[in-house]
């Protein structure tokens, strides 16, 4: 039996599902399987069938190594938004590097086909979209305006990783199953905006019912504590279910929505499977299964910044080594490194104590 399914079957921690729900449920929440009946009501994008165009690619991102070919660079894309100071600040190759870049001009073409219409993208695979690299990218987002930095969001990410291998996975449990569907792998490029992380929401709907709902991101947001705007978000988020959702979606789902500014209008991020795999947040799966279909939807949010600060940053533990993030303790950068230059310094300071004191022993 397949990891990823057989832990959607067998797992305490989530309400148990049969194996083929669970194919199912996967085969529903990739994105090219729910965009085409959501477009009006999500953030513009294009989905790209990459093994049709360019079949060497799965391989490729599976493999170690991050080499990028200058070639996938060659038609500079004439961008339609403000570049950053930094957006274009990479490294360049050095002279003695050996290892042969990847090269992958059709895919490159469509992509910078893609930069030409949106002027910036971020992209995502199946189901998960490369967060855990960003603090690789100028200004820690998923923001690309070049083939090679998609590339690089997915080269570096666990995320994608993890979606690679279960999209193998389903590909074998469809053949098992003897069903019609033949997934592929899929590269999403949506259209770039600046998506504030306090209007996302994480939605939980179980046997057709929205049984619950809270913040996505682990920050603590003041506006967040007003009753009025809990209870605007509250009527956004079922409006939304009603009316985008529950036609066509599972009965059982996670669904991620950004909430404008005047929290007036709601736009579909993604859709997830109610699997092990997703992150309830601010819930545990042991409470949505149990949970009563209310006519209000039970929102919660971080209540206090102690609260927030009892938790890693979003993604940071798949971004540096657990004791970094540790030690780092929410500091600023500029902070955070004088404090390491400062442990590093002292660990020297004892080292070299400690081959004085052994050399100066009888």
């Amino acid at each position: 039996m397949a990891p990823v399914l057989e832990e959607a079957a067998a797992s305490e921690a989530a309400p148990q599902v049969s194996l083929a729900d669970a194919t199912t449920s996967l085969l529903a929440t990739q994105y090219g399987s729910w965009y085409p009946w959501l477009r009006h009501h999500s953030p513009k994008a294009v989905v790209i069938d990459v093994e049709e165009i360019e079949p060497a690619f799965p391989a490729w991102l599976d493999e170690d190594g991050l080499a990028l070919s200058d070639a996938n660079d060659d038609q500079r894309v004439q961008r339609t938004v403000p570049q950053e100071d930094d957006a274009d600040v990479l490294s360049e190759p050095s002279d003695d590097e050996d290892e042969q870049g990847a090269h992958f001009p059709a895919l490159s073409a469509r992509i910078a086909d893609v930069l030409r219409d949106y002027g910036a993208v971020f992209p995502k695979l199946n189901w998960s979209a490369p967060q855990d690299a960003a603090w690789i990218m100028p200004g820690h987002t998923l923001k690309c305006q070049t083939p090679n930095d998609v590339y690089l969001l997915l080269k570096s990410s666990d995320f994608a990783m993890k979606d690679l291998t279960q999209l193998r996975e389903l590909q074998a449990a469809c053949e098992r199953e003897q069903r019609p569907e033949r997934p592929r792998l899929q590269l999403v490029l949506k259209k770039w905006f600046d998506m504030p992380r306090s209007h996302e929401f994480r939605c939980f709907v179980r046997g057709g019912q929205l049984v619950g709902a809270c913040q996505r991101d682990m920050t603590f947001y003041e506006h967040l504590q007003d009753p009025a705007v809990q209870a605007q978000i509250q009527r956004m988020l079922a409006d939304g279910y009603r009316t985008y959702i529950a036609p066509q979606a599972p009965d059982d789902v996670v669904w991620d929505v950004y909430l404008t500014r005047h929290l007036d209008r709601a736009f579909v991020i993604d859709l997830n499977p109610w699997l092990p795999r997703t992150d309830t947040l601010l819930w545990t799966f042991d409470e949505l299964h149990a949970a009563p279909a209310l006519d209000v939807v039970p929102l919660r949010v971080l209540t206090s910044a102690a609260q927030a600060t009892q938790a890693l940053p979003t993604y940071s533990a798949h971004m540096v080594p657990a004791d970094v993030v540790a030690m780092s303790q929410g500091q600023s950068i500029a902070a955070f490194a004088q404090q390491w230059a400062d442990q590093m310094q002292g660990a020297c300071a004892s080292s070299d104590e400690e081959e004085t004191s052994t050399s100066a022993a009888p």
